[in-house]
């Protein structure tokens, strides 16, 4: 399939979990992708599954997206040398689930500066260049279920923020062939794990047990379900016609874990 041949796109989290399959699915729909995340290694990694997979060569940028600045500056770039960008998908994200008593400071701003700002700070350089460039496009947000707790925690309260921010740029973009949708996971198998204390990854152990299943065992897609259905989505969103608005998606796998 070519339906996004000749498009650029922009994965961020692109390293592992749903930002990789999310940047392999694309491309194998012809998208020329640009990667960013942490790890040159993992980047690396995604680059070689893409090509596995027959996509165009993809470009990896491996940025800290707590720092201001390298991120808008990679979108004016690809504005400045690829004809069409299409997409950006904000996928990166940080998760310290902890209750906020026993929380740190330093733990909030990660979540605020990776979860929040630099989704603002891509999405204001992809319109930007969308504009500047006259051609049709997308911003794809990845929030969390958690967002929809009765009690969100720092993480959820980031996670809501991703969807204000969603709401308002439809309204601002509404005269423009610029398309705003949210997609709102609960339960997949990512990296977001590795920010979890020993005691939060017992406590998840522990909830799924009560429901008869066990994380590394037989039913665990029950409550982890693969990031390949994120991309599949993604890939969807993005080949309905400009004149759609599909604001928002939540997927989830059909046993939850919230206590």
């Amino acid at each position: 399939m070519s339906e996004l041949k000749g498009r650029a796109v922009l994965v961020t989290g692109a390293s592992s979990g749903i930002g990789r399959s999310i940047a392999v699915e694309l491309a194998r729909a012809g998208a020329d992708l640009w990667l960013v995340g942490r790890s040159r290694a993992e980047l690396d990694a995604t680059a070689r599954m893409i090509d596995a997979a027959g996509g165009p060569a993809a470009r990896a940028a491996v940025i800290d997206l707590a720092e201001r600045g390298p991120l808008a500056e990679l979108i004016a770039e690809i504005g400045r040398t690829h004809p069409h960008l299409f997409a950006v998908v904000g996928n990166a994200g940080v998760m310290h689930p902890e209750p906020i008593l026993s929380g740190t400071v330093e733990r909030w701003q990660s979540m605020f500066d990776i979860n929040v700002m630099a989704m603002l700070e891509g999405c204001k350089a992809a319109v930007e260049v969308m504009r500047a460039q006259g051609k049709p496009g997308h911003l794809i947000n990845i929030g969390s279920v958690q967002a929809r707790f009765e009690v969100p925690g720092v993480y959820g309260i980031t996670k809501r923020a991703v969807e204000a921010i969603g709401e308002s740029l439809r309204d601002e973009l509404e005269r423009d062939d610029i398309r705003v949708c949210t997609i709102v996971p609960g339960g997949f198998a990512t990296q977001l794990a590795r920010g979890l204390r020993p005691e939060e990854l017992s406590g998840l152990a522990d909830l799924a047990e009560r429901k008869g299943i066990t994380l590394s065992g037989e039913g665990s897609e029950q409550v982890m379900s693969d990031p390949q259905h994120i991309a599949d989505m993604v890939r969807y969103v993005l080949g309905r016609p400009i004149e759609l608005n599909i604001q928002e998606i939540v997927m989830r796998p059909p046993v939850s874990l919230k206590a």
